[in-house]
């Protein structure tokens, strides 16, 4: 063999197998734009119209890949920022890859493990529950609407057993004098059979964005004006920690998926006030046709402050028709009111500013687009 001949077989094989690397590597780019017209019945003392954005869903646009490291290993990435539509903004206090951005190892038999801005356990199990709703908890208390993310966090999720999986996460305080100031541990546990499924998560944040841990796992997202539980009612301080426990999932018939779901959140704030609050939540989402989606849902939320021995409360109803007019773009309708009762003195529906009285109504017209 000559050496022109051994140089071109050297040479065709580097191609090769660069070329099969290739082609166990993937990245792909991924998103949704949302946006609408929103009108209120009473938001500080007037009714008043907005342009919205996400609407149907906040708007993303992301990064994902993986790896083939055989025998059933992968190396994974993604990359999520998110924006509004309205403004051109960065969301998440302005982050370039606010929603998530994490790297890690996926075994088929042995789970996956990431490290990054990661999602906690309330929010993947339980979060699609109150998704589902068509609405959000007054505040998002239980962060089943995804306000909160966790930094610096390691996360682990099993693969299924039985129909069971389990997951947990730890997102470290960053403060080389106290590992408990600013940190988030969780941990759940779904099951998954046929048309049933139901899941049980915790999550525990303690001293939630210190001042004395600006990096640590609970970041500037925890000062949104739409937490509007983050400051105590006695002194007006913020939170030493806050406790989550929920359980929830779905059930479908037929065409039609019910949901209902269970939270409790206790909030212990620095003047040692504490705040308990309760959320029930029923929803179902009927498919029409191939087309068209409707959905209703109500929930109801009490409240119990130990100190000033007040009981808020407040019920909820949404109603929403979305009609696809692709696999990628749709428009929905959606129609919540909201009730205060009990020692609650304002309505205030998710994303709104509160009313003056005691109820609350948001019509919502938006359109998305999948990509």
């Amino acid at each position: 063999m000559n050496k022109w001949m051994t140089g071109t077989m050297v040479v065709g094989g580097l191609l090769a197998a660069q070329g099969a690397a290739q082609a166990q590597s993937s990245v792909q780019v991924y998103g949704l734009i949302s946006a609408g017209i929103g009108y209120t019945s009473d938001e500080n003392g007037r009714n008043l119209t907005h342009a919205l954005s996400g609407t149907n869903q906040n708007p993303r646009i992301g990064f994902r890949g993986q790896e083939d490291l055989g025998n059933g290993n992968k190396a994974l990435f993604v990359l999520e920022n998110g924006f509004n539509v309205m403004t051109g903004t960065a969301a998440q206090s302005g982050r370039l890859f606010g929603r998530q951005s994490f790297v890690g190892l996926s075994s088929n038999d042995k789970g996956t493990l990431t490290l990054g801005r990661q999602y906690e356990a309330v929010k993947d199990l339980l979060g699609p529950v109150v998704i589902a709703s068509n609405g959000v908890h007054i505040g998002d208390n239980d962060n089943g609407y995804n306000n909160l993310r966790v930094q610096n966090a390691i996360k682990y999720v099993s693969p299924t057993i039985s129909n069971v999986a389990f997951t947990g996460l730890y997102g470290f305080s960053e403060n080389p004098e106290s590992s408990s100031r600013n940190r988030v541990y969780s941990a759940g546990a779904q099951y998954k059979a046929d048309a049933f499924s139901w899941a049980l998560a915790y999550s525990k944040l303690d001293h939630p964005n210190a001042a004395e841990s600006p990096n640590g796992a609970i970041g500037n997202d925890y000062g949104s004006s739409l937490l509007i539980f983050n400051k105590s009612a006695v002194k007006g301080v913020g939170v030493d920690s806050q406790a989550i426990v929920g359980t929830g999932g779905f059930y479908n018939v037929g065409k039609t998926k019910f949901g209902a779901l269970y939270t409790n959140v206790r909030y212990h704030y620095m003047d040692q006030s504490n705040l308990t609050l309760q959320n029930v939540d029923v929803n179902l989402n009927h498919k029409l046709t191939e087309a068209l989606n409707l959905g209703a849902s109500y929930f109801y939320t009490t409240g119990k402050y130990d100190v000033i021995n007040k009981t808020p409360k407040w019920h909820q109803v949404n109603f929403q028709a979305d009609y696809f007019l692709s696999k990628r773009t749709d428009v929905a309708i959606t129609w919540s009111y909201q009730k205060a009762a009990g020692d609650a003195t304002f309505a205030r529906v998710f994303g709104f500013g509160a009313s003056s009285g005691k109820t609350q109504s948001v019509l919502i017209l938006g359109m998305r687009h999948y990509f």
